[in-house]
């Protein structure tokens, strides 16, 4: 079976089509940008089959980008061309540590900087703090293998073929949406957490902030985000 799989698991250094695998900042932030719309998608079909309505996921004001699938995606990329002659064990292993730890140190990133908490697996069993648990942990791995068998290579073509002016003046350009859409989120959810303990009257910046991601706003973009404690027993997805 493993011997298989690896059969089919295409080395990093060319595809089926014999093109060459990219290894470049674009190649990164598209896979970024591609993941992140991706796991918007998933998270909100997760919850029309779960819960029975369409909910919203994305971890920007702007757009359908479910951030931290976007960084996933760019990891597995980056993993598929590390572990290429490595045994299946030691891929999915690798896949796993490494889906859990971006889990982990983005919630501990939000959790520090916003003192906000978007997901929380508390009611997991075999879980770190409710910030990742080995359910979800094995399911990245699993992820990863998939990618690496099913993904990677049609990728590796795409990407051989995003060449010209073109595309790199498109990457500059969503680059810079990104940074100005990652900048206003943040300092939506500040001012979003401020409203609820500043007494002090707000400048011209927080009053547009108050204005244009007031708090209803704010809880239609981020429905899962909750402010304080870690709550055991309480999950929400990513």
């Amino acid at each position: 079976m493993e011997a298989v799989f690896r059969r089919q698991t295409l080395a990093p250094a060319e595809s089926r089509s014999g093109a060459s695998c990219k290894l470049s900042y674009s190649t990164l932030f598209w896979l970024f940008l591609v993941g992140s719309i991706v796991g918007f998608l998933l998270e909100g079909f997760w919850c029309v089959l779960t819960k029975g309505y369409w909910e919203n996921h994305s971890a920007v004001v702007w757009g359908p980008f479910c951030i931290i699938y976007g960084i996933g995606a760019a990891a597995v990329y980056l993993l598929s061309i590390l572990l290429k002659n490595r045994r299946l064990p030691v891929q999915f292993a690798a896949f796993t540590v490494s889906g859990a730890a971006v889990e982990y140190f983005g919630s501990l990133f939000q959790e520090l900087c916003f003192g906000s908490v978007s997901w929380d697996y508390s009611d997991h069993l075999f879980n770190l703090g409710g910030r990742v648990s080995l359910r979800m942990a094995l399911l990245w791995g699993v992820l990863g293998l998939l990618f690496m068998r099913f993904v990677f290579p049609a990728v590796s073509r795409l990407f051989g073929r995003m060449e010209g002016n073109g595309w790199r003046i498109a990457c500059a350009v969503m680059t810079v949406f990104m940074a100005a859409n990652l900048l206003v989120t943040s300092a939506a959810i500040s001012r979003w957490h401020s409203r609820m303990t500043a007494t002090d009257p707000p400048g011209p910046v927080a009053q547009w902030l108050d204005n244009t991601y007031d708090d209803q706003t704010m809880e239609k973009l981020f429905p899962n985000m909750q402010f304080g404690e870690r709550r055991s027993g309480d999950s929400a997805d990513a």
